[in-house]
Formats: C-alpha cells, sequence, structure tokens
C-alpha cells in the first residue's frame, strides 16, 4: 500500500465524521484509539461509500478479545498471528505487545490506515498489514494463532471463513474469536464442531461503550482447535 496516499484520503474522510480518541483501559496499561465516535455519525454518511465502514468504529468484542489475550498472553507469545478484519487495529495491537507475530487484515484500506495510526500512537511497531477479502483469499501464509473480533455476524461469509480457518491455520494452531452473543456466530461454531473442530467457549463482561451508565455487553470468546 501507498500509505502517504491513504493517510491523505483518510484524513479527507475523518474531517467529514466526528472522531475522538478513545482511552481503553486493560490491566496492563491504558490504550488510545483513534475511532469514529459512533454507528449513527456515519450512516448517512456511508451512504456514499461501496462499502459501510465498520472498521472506524471501535467494538465491544474487540475490546473482549484485547482482554483475553492479554489475561492469556501465552495464546500469542512467540506466535504467529493473522487478525481478520483488523478495523482499529486493538485486538493485534494487543497480540503484538504481548509478543505475537502479526498480520492484520481487512477489505477496506481506510481501515488498515488507521490500525497504523493507532498502532504508532500507542507505540506498537512491526505489524504487517495486508488488504485481503476473504472472499478472494490469495495469501497463503499460514498461521499459529488466527483472530478475529466480531467477524461471525454475516453468514453468507462464514463458508469463506471456514475455508480460511481450514486452510491457513497451522495443524495445532489456534481460532481465537469474540462474538457479541449472536445467534448466527453460535450456530457457525456449532457447524464447525460438527465438521471436527474443538471450542471452549469463555465469557467477558465488557461495558458498553466503555461507560458503566450504559450498562455492559457479554462478549464470548471461543477458542478453537482442529481434530
Amino acid at each position: 500500500m501507498d500509505w502517504q496516499i491513504w493517510e491523505q484520503r483518510l484524513h479527507a474522510l475523518l474531517k467529514q465524521l466526528p472522531t475522538e480518541e478513545a482511552i481503553v483501559p486493560l490491566a496492563s496499561r491504558s490504550w488510545s484509539l483513534t475511532r469514529v465516535r459512533n454507528e449513527e455519525a456515519i450512516i448517512t454518511f456511508a451512504e456514499r461509500l461501496e462499502h459501510f465502514p465498520y472498521g472506524f468504529l471501535l467494538w465491544e468484542a474487540a475490546v473482549g478479545a484485547a482482554e483475553h489475550l492479554e489475561a492469556n498472553p501465552a495464546l500469542v507469545a512467540g506466535k504467529s498471528v493473522l487478525e481478520l478484519g483488523g478495523g482499529l487495529g486493538f485486538a493485534g495491537m494487543v497480540a503484538q505487545s504481548l509478543g505475537g507475530r502479526v498480520c492484520q487484515t481487512d477489505h477496506q484500506p481506510g481501515a488498515l490506515t488507521i490500525a497504523r495510526w493507532n498502532a504508532q500512537k500507542n507505540g506498537i511497531t512491526e505489524i504487517e498489514y495486508r488488504i485481503a477479502d476473504w472472499r478472494d483469499w490469495n495469501h497463503k501464509k499460514k498461521y499459529d494463532v488466527i483472530l478475529g473480533a466480531d467477524i461471525l455476524y454475516e453468514r453468507k461469509m462464514h463458508f469463506h471463513l471456514e475455508e480460511i480457518f481450514r486452510h491457513y491455520l497451522s495443524p495445532k494452531g489456534c481460532l481465537v474469536l469474540s462474538d457479541p452473543k449472536r445467534e448466527q456466530a453460535f450456530q457457525f461454531i456449532t457447524h464447525l464442531e460438527d465438521t471436527g473442530w474443538r471450542f471452549s467457549i469463555t465469557s467477558r463482561k465488557v461495558y458498553k461503550e466503555f461507560d458503566p451508565a450504559n450498562g455492559d455487553m457479554d462478549v464470548i470468546i471461543y477458542e478453537g482447535r482442529w481434530g
């Protein structure tokens, strides 16, 4: 990617949207993330774009994934990690900080650009960034960990994700998928178990929009292994 061009485009785009620096505290440190303030702010604007810019938002599932990794650093320490749908880059940044070798992917260059900004702002370097389309996956490397935060929301993409999981996770590798209790996600995980995957399931409470006054959200963490 030509980062300079995409940074210029992203600067121009974000001038038209309400952005803020979200401070997200984890046990070891706080993280500063540039994000669009809320989903409603970009719905009308998104009508002019080819794809809805989900990656400009900070989703609770990403926070849940980051907390889970921080609590279980051995999942990623010293391992190659592929993040699907990296968005703002939060979960991948935490994985890199814990000793993972992270490749973040997204199908939107703007999302990867803002992820790269956020990594630099938090002193995280050496993450690899790749444009990737799940429907036409052309990145042939295998990884020890495949990480995804809130990527199971669209049923028509499940077939493509299953193909990536099966072919690009190392034989003894681990899936780490976080999801805000979507029914279609649970159904997909059940399908994977029926085809030979084994999953452990844990739940984390994440403040919705990181404000206790808004209540909290259950984020489900699925750890999966083949066979």
